[in-house]
């Protein structure tokens, strides 16, 4: 292990296409003329496409809905996925970079990850807050109440928990290497594992537990066109979300195939780990499902289907990764429309009828079973 890895500009020539993506020789000249792993840089220039700002949606029809119309159990539901994504977006905007950027050593990665943590901060963290001023008087009560709902509480320390761990483990191995400290084979190993688990859990909180929120606000609007402005915002947010997913299923992809990155044994020691992550994502959303409907369903949409909905979910993300599915019973989406949602190229209206969000050239492949090596080179 090179102990200049974690420098922050290593004064020694590196050739970028033979390092890996993490650990490896330090950083050096952010050069873009040879890329190891062109998909990164191309999902960056996706992501920095997708420029948007957080108050561009008119809530104005939100704050009649949700105080003149909505029931009380549906406010409910509304308040309570906010507050959700809200601890999920200030988990991912500051802690990518606190992380994995650390110790990240492709610039194209790096690069990537920049922007993927200025989105989630500086856009959708931002975007909730506005979502909640658009339809509270004094939104602060919402942000204060959060620390009292033991079931959220619960689930920010299972999710922060492995960013924490890789975290102090990082700070440790930087720690001695720069006090040239010895870096044992095992402190090595431990610190991959924690790494790669680190990625995993990242992978699901993109790809599963934003989605069965997004469902509900959406199920809010389909059903009876409540807080349009909230779906778009949410639309915009969604659209990201699935690049940021493509992001850690490459990273994910690499890892167990790529044997010059260091991680293929580590992955087949963590696969039983990686199942119980799946488990335990499921547990704890079938949970906070079970809080967000406590108190009533929306037509078309309750705590059944919902967990219906999240299990066709991780099923998908499991086949992704070429992991077998979770549940034999859900091959088929048991919310069709949520499509609508998250496919941009569908507009229902003309232009000058609403605010556009598919207002960007181009957009996110969505097809998760592209060929590994396509999706590499």
């Amino acid at each position: 292990m090179n102990n200049k890895s974690t420098s922050l500009y290593n004064s020694e020539p590196i050739d970028f296409t033979k390092e890996p993506m993490f650990l490896g020789s330090g950083k050096n000249t952010q050069r873009f003329d040879q890329l190891k792993y062109k998909f990164f840089d191309d999902r960056n220039a996706k992501m920095q496409g997708f420029d948007w700002t957080f108050d561009e949606v008119s809530l104005k029809d939100d704050y009649i809905d949700f105080n003149t119309k909505m029931k009380t159990h549906e406010q409910f539901m509304y308040t309570k996925v906010l507050q959700k994504l809200i601890f999920l977006d200030s988990l991912q905007g500051r802690g990518i970079l606190l992380t994995l950027g650390q110790i990240c050593t492709l610039p194209e990665l790096e690069n990537a990850m920049l922007t993927w943590e200025y989105f989630e901060g500086a856009k959708h963290s931002k975007t909730y807050t506005e979502n909640l001023k658009g339809v509270y008087n004094n939104p602060s009560e919402i942000f204060d109440q959060s620390f009292e709902i033991p079931e959220l509480m619960e689930l920010a320390k299972k999710i922060s928990g492995p960013y924490d761990d890789a975290y102090e483990m990082i700070i440790e191995f930087q720690y001695k290497t720069i006090k040239n400290l010895q870096v044992t084979p095992d402190f090595i190993k431990r610190l991959k594992k924690s790494v790669l688990r680190l990625v995993m859990v990242i992978n699901l909180l993109e790809g599963v537990r934003f989605y069965s929120g997004f469902a509900t606000i959406w199920a809010l609007n389909k059903s009876q066109g409540y807080v349009e402005g909230t779906s778009k915002n949410l639309k915009l947010i969604c659209r990201d979300e699935n690049v940021h997913l493509q992001l850690t299923q490459m990273m994910l992809k690499l890892m167990k195939k790529e044997e010059d990155e260091g991680f293929t044994e580590i992955y087949k020691e963590l696969t039983p780990e990686i199942d119980q992550l799946f488990q335990d994502c499921y547990d704890e959303e079938c949970t906070w499902i079970d809080y967000t409907f406590s108190q009533g369903s929306i037509l078309g949409l309750n705590a059944e289907i919902s967990k219906q909905y999240l299990e066709f979910i991780i099923n998908k993300r499991r086949r992704s990764l070429g992991l077998p599915i979770m549940f034999q019973n859900r091959g088929t989406n048991p919310l069709p429309w949520v499509e609508h949602y998250i496919d941009f190229s569908d507009n229902e209206v003309l232009p000058q009828e609403t605010e556009i969000v598919n207002y960007i050239s181009g957009g996110v492949n969505n097809d998760e079973t592209t060929n590994y090596d396509k999706m590499k080179y």
